[in-house]
């Protein structure tokens, strides 16, 4: 009597696919974001009135830093005409943008939203290859040194970018005149991120060496 073996179930296979939904998700995310931002349009809260209501426009989350001061507070004059301002939490808005000021306001969030986008995507590389051919090998490695590169550069770059972008918003909103020499006061970095990108690379790169020595030792045999 013959009996047929059970191919068990790969550990990793739900993981890979759980990366893969949550890369579609991110994907559908971004290309929404992308259209309301183009257009300029979408749901922004601010504060009116007695309660929150939706504000359609573009907004700027500013720091202190970014806006001009009078005395112990924020100036409340040098406002382009048609933008407002929140006090409570620095953020200036226009509710009819001019394209240059939606394009600006779409590049204080889009480079952020497409680092993750492609973080997800090599992440689903790496779960599908892994599940596929093992965790131990050197393209498993590569990947994952992609990855912490990705995150690494991605996130400096990423956020840079936003950081001018905001600049160039703010410059549209009010009617002083904005100095650029102070960009670094609108850059947002996560150091999270860069954190993770290091390690993964560090973690690539031992992981490689040791695929490496495994692959000798076994051709010595």
């Amino acid at each position: 009597m013959s009996t047929t073996a059970v191919k068990p179930k790969n550990p990793l296979e739900p993981l890979a696919t759980l990366v893969s939904w949550a890369w579609a998700v991110a994907f559908l995310g971004t290309v929404a974001r992308v259209i309301f931002a183009v257009l300029g349009k979408g749901p922004r809260f601010g504060w009116g009135g007695g309660g929150p209501t939706t504000f359609a426009g573009v907004c700027l989350n500013a720091k202190d830093g970014l806006l001009q001061h009078t005395g112990g507070g924020l100036s409340r004059s040098g406002m382009v005409s048609g933008v407002r301002i929140n006090w409570s939490t620095a953020s200036v808005c226009a509710a009819h943008p001019s394209v240059g000021e939606s394009l600006a306001a779409a590049l204080t969030q889009l480079p952020t939203a497409l680092l993750f986008l492609g973080a997800f995507f090599l992440a689903e590389r790496l779960t599908r290859s892994a599940a596929r051919d093992g965790v131990y090998t050197v393209r498993i490695a590569r990947l994952m040194l992609i990855l912490g590169w990705w995150l690494l550069a991605g996130e400096v770059a990423a956020t840079i970018v936003e950081a001018f972008a905001r600049m160039s918003l703010l410059g549209g909103l009010v009617t002083w005149s904005v100095d650029w020499a102070q960009w670094f006061v609108a850059w947002y970095p996560s150091w999270s991120v860069v954190l993770v990108g290091l390690g993964l690379i560090t973690f690539a790169r031992v992981m490689r060496v040791g695929v490496c020595m495994r692959e000798d030792l076994e051709g010595t045999v």
